[in-house]
C-alpha cells in the first residue's frame, strides 16, 4: 500500500512539474533580451568594456526577475544560440539603448 501511495504522489508531482516547464510570452521575451545582452557582453568586452559591463548588469537583472520557472531556462538556452548571429554593430546599438 505504501508503494502505491508513493508512486501516486510522485506521478502527481511530476504532472505539476511538467506544467511549469513551458515558458509564457513574458518569459520568452525576457529570455531573448537577456540572451542578447549576455552574448553582446562577450563580443564587446575587448573593444568597449564599459558597454559590456552595462549589458551584463542588465542581463543579470532580467535573469533575477524571471528565474522562477523552468521554462525561462529552456527559452534562455534556445535564444542564446540565436543571439550569436548578432554583429558587433548591433550589439553596440543595444548597449546604447540601455
Amino acid at each position: 500500500m505504501k508503494k502505491i501511495m508513493m508512486v501516486a504522489s510522485i506521478s502527481i508531482a511530476g504532472a505539476f512539474l511538467t506544467l511549469d516547464l513551458n515558458a509564457g510570452f513574458d518569459e520568452k521575451v525576457a529570455a531573448s533580451f537577456a540572451a542578447k545582452y549576455e552574448v553582446c557582453t562577450l563580443k564587446l568586452k575587448d573593444t568597449n568594456p564599459f558597454m559590456a559591463i552595462k549589458l551584463k548588469a542588465k542581463a543579470d537583472e532580467i535573469s533575477r526577475d524571471k528565474l522562477g520557472g523552468g521554462g525561462y531556462i529552456k527559452a534562455f538556452a534556445k535564444e542564446k544560440k540565436k543571439a550569436w548571429l548578432l554583429s558587433k554593430e548591433r550589439c553596440r546599438k543595444l548597449a546604447n539603448k540601455i
